[in-house]
C-alpha cells in the first residue's frame, strides 16, 4: 500500500473528514520491504517483489525473537542509522546493491540494518488486510520483536507534534494515516499521507555527462527525467553528492545501457550537447530545493540509487 504526497494542511484537512483520529508516523528514510515469517524462517520482498532476504542476514538472523513461531506477515521500512541514530539512506545504499555472501557479511558487520515495522497483514492464517489499521496496529504491538534490529517504532496522535518531532530530529518527514484504513497492497491511497520535511524527488537517468577537469574520464552530473504524457519529460541534471564509491557503482550500472537515442522530451540543446545517452530503466532519488517555474529541479544534490524503483512508478511530488 502507497501514500500520497500531501502538505501539511492537505493532511489537516484530510485528518478532519476521517470519522477517527489521525495517527502519524515518522518516515524513517529506507527502503520498503515486506516480509514473511513462516514460525522458522523469515523471507524479505522489496516493494517491487524482488527478493531480498540474503541481503540482510542479521535480520533473518533476529526474526525468530521478534516473531516467535506464529507465522506473520508484517510490513516496514528497513533502515541504516547514523552515529547520532539518524536513518541514513547514504549509508543504505552501501548495503542494498550487495549480492555476494562474502561482502554482505562483511557490510553487515559494518553497517548494520533495522527493520521498523508499522503494518501487519497476516496473523497465524488470519487475512488482516481487509481490517482498519487500529485492529491492525494493535496485533502488531503484541508482537515481541527484537530491537535493535526488528522494531514496532510508536504513533502519534498529533500532527503538529509529529512534525516538530521529524524537524528536532532532521528525518524526512511523517506518513499521516486514517486508523479506519483498510490495506489495500500495491494501490496508492489518500488514507496514508507523506508529508515530506525535505524536498526529495525520485527521477529516470536518462544521459551521462562527462566530467571535466579532476572528473575528466568519470561521469561529470546525470541528467534526469520523470515520466509524463509525452515521454520523459527532462527536469535537470544532478552533479553533487557523489563519492567516489557512488561513481564506480553508477559506471557500472549505466555504462550497459548506452544508447545513441536520445530519450528526453523538453531537453535543452546546451545540455544535450555532450551527453552520453543512456536507456531510461534506471531509477533514482535526489534531493532540491524548488522546481523552478519552468520545471527543472533547483540545487539537485545526490540522494542515491532506488533499485526497489521502476520508472514508471516515478511521478513528480509536488508537497
Amino acid at each position: 500500500m502507497l501514500a500520497t504526497t500531501a502538505s501539511p494542511a492537505h493532511a489537516h484537512d484530510a485528518a478532519r473528514r476521517w470519522s477517527d483520529r489521525a495517527w502519524a508516523e515518522l518516515k524513517w528514510d529506507g527502503i520498503r520491504a515486506l516480509g514473511v515469517w513462516d514460525g522458522a524462517t523469515l523471507h524479505l520482498r522489496g516493494r517491487n517483489g524482488t527478493d531480498i532476504t540474503d541481503r540482510y542476514p542479521e535480520l533473518t538472523a533476529a526474526a525468530a525473537a521478534a516473531f516467535g513461531t506464529t507465522p506473520v506477515t508484517v510490513d516496514g521500512e528497513i533502515v541504516a542509522l547514523d552515529d547520532t541514530g539518524r536513518p541514513s539512506f547514504a549509508l543504505l545504499q552501501n548495503r542494498m546493491h550487495l549480492t555476494g555472501h562474502r561482502d554482505i557479511a562483511r557490510e553487515a558487520a559494518r553497517i548494520p540494518t533495522s527493520w521498523y515495522l508499522f503494518d501487519a497483514l497476516g496473523y497465524d492464517g488470519l487475512d488482516l488486510a481487509p481490517l482498519p489499521l487500529r485492529e491492525r496496529r494493535a496485533l502488531l504491538e503484541t508482537l515481541p520483536t527484537a530491537p535493535p534490529h526488528i522494531d514496532v517504532p510508536p504513533v502519534l496522535d498529533d500532527i503538529d507534534v509529529a512534525l516538530a518531532t521529524a524537524r528536532r530530529h532532521r528525518l524526512e518527514g511523517l506518513v499521516v494515516k486514517d486508523p479506519a484504513s483498510t490495506y489495500r497492497g500495491g494501490q496508492r491511497s489518500e488514507q496514508w499521507l507523506k508529508v515530506k520535511i525535505t524536498h526529495t524527488q525520485e527521477v529516470v537517468i536518462g544521459a551521462i555527462r562527462p566530467g571535466k577537469g579532476g572528473r575528466t574520464g568519470e561521469i561529470g552530473s546525470l541528467l534526469l527525467g520523470i515520466p509524463g504524457p509525452e515521454g520523459l519529460q527532462y527536469v535537470g541534471r544532478v552533479g553533487s553528492g557523489f563519492s567516489d564509491r557512488t561513481l564506480a557503482r553508477l559506471d557500472q550500472v549505466l555504462t550497459p545501457l548506452r544508447t545513441d537515442e536520445n530519450p528526453f522530451v523538453g531537453i535543452p540543446r546546451a545540455d544535450a550537447s555532450d551527453a552520453l545517452w543512456v536507456r531510461p530503466e534506471t531509477v533514482a532519488e535526489v534531493e532540491h530545493a524548488e522546481f523552478t517555474p519552468g520545471g527543472t529541479l533547483r540545487h539537485a544534490r545526490w540522494r542515491g540509487l532506488r533499485p526497489d524503483k521502476t520508472p514508471d512508478e516515478v511521478t513528480r511530488e509536488d508537497s
